[in-house]
């Protein structure tokens, strides 16, 4: 079972503290922590107190998808949705993809639980399919009926653009953030999810043959824009990212280079190659489990910043003092 931790470290240098000030606030309001191999950390519900000021995001919906297999989607999904988690945020994780890796990586038996195919065509409701996978974070699982969901939504002639927008703000009212891993496909419910979330984010390798599952997403954002005529915010990150590989090279002039077709959308976190998610997944953890401090953790930190918008100057600097009375009222 996944234990996610946050550490005092982690947590003063967002909040531009000391350590000792995070571990004093742990001690003086006698908030339970615990310590590994000597290092202090603490889960959601403490985070959940100490953050509530710094970081105060609006509550938003972000996908991952691409049509391409084999970028890291699920495990950067993942990965995202446990850091937010971590800094004290409420996450709703939505499976939709018919393998169902992010429901199994979440220790969840989708065969017991409602999937979006019955809410869709069975009227079953997202409180009865949700379910808890530890404090702070909750998932509406998938299994492989989930393949059927483009056919539900044609033969039932649903409103592509209200078929998830609906439900999403109506849960957006619960959560603080909703992290829906896709399917690799264009098919009617990944079109759905694009017009119905808030932020739309494209996982890519930097290698040449990988490229083309870019274009064809965007291509496919760009033609739901002109149909529905809505803009629709999206943006890239490169996962896997090898800067000795040759391959990875080239595709990055294409990505990063100063005619890059695709610069507008490049987020500036990216994820760089690393054993730590395969060996995390071995372990049926999470990367957040461990208490080191590893590339794959300052990374996925990184992309979960840009994505909720946390700056940890501005967001503290005119609000420390008041963060630290109003814990102490909190705890008083």
């Amino acid at each position: 079972m996944m234990n996610p931790k946050m550490t005092c470290k982690d947590a003063a240098d967002l909040l531009g503290v000391s350590v000792r000030k995070i571990h004093n606030m742990l001690l003086d309001f006698d908030l339970p922590y615990q310590k590994t191999n000597g290092v202090i950390h603490f889960g959601y519900p403490i985070a959940r107190y100490i953050f509530r000021l710094a970081i105060k995001p609006p509550a938003q919906a972000i996908s991952f998808q691409i049509l391409k297999g084999g970028t890291g989607k699920t495990s950067l999904a993942a990965a995202v949705a446990i850091r937010a988690n971590l800094y004290g945020l409420k996450v709703l994780c939505i499976d939709l993809d018919q393998q169902g890796n992010l429901t199994n990586s979440s220790g969840v038996d989708a065969e017991l639980l409602p999937v979006m195919v019955d809410i869709l065509a069975e009227g079953y409701s997202y409180e009865q399919a949700i379910t808890r996978v530890y404090p702070g974070l909750d998932l509406l699982a998938s299994r492989i009926e989930n393949a059927a969901l483009d056919d539900v939504i044609r033969l039932k002639n649903l409103d592509l653009t209200q078929v998830y927008r609906a439900p999403l703000t109506k849960l957006k009212e619960t959560y603080d953030l909703i992290v829906i891993d896709c399917p690799p496909n264009l098919g009617q419910s990944v079109a759905a999810v694009t017009l119905g979330v808030d932020k739309v984010i494209a996982p890519v390798v930097a290698e040449n043959y990988a490229l083309s599952g870019l274009r064809a997403t965007r291509a496919a954002i760009q033609e739901l824009q002109a149909t529905y005529q809505q803009n629709i915010n999206w943006g890239i990150t490169v996962n896997k990212y090898d800067p000795r590989a040759v391959l990875s090279a080239e595709a990055s002039q294409i990505l990063f280079g100063e005619s890059a077709e695709y610069k507008d959308h490049l987020l500036t976190a990216y994820i760089h190659a690393t054993p730590d998610f395969p060996n995390a997944i071995a372990r049926s953890e999470s990367i957040f489990d461990t208490v080191k401090a590893t590339q794959a953790k300052r990374d996925v930190d990184r992309l979960t910043r840009e994505l909720l918008g946390i700056d940890k100057h501005a967001a503290v600097n005119s609000e420390v003092t008041e963060f630290n009375s109003s814990l102490e009222e909190s705890f008083a």
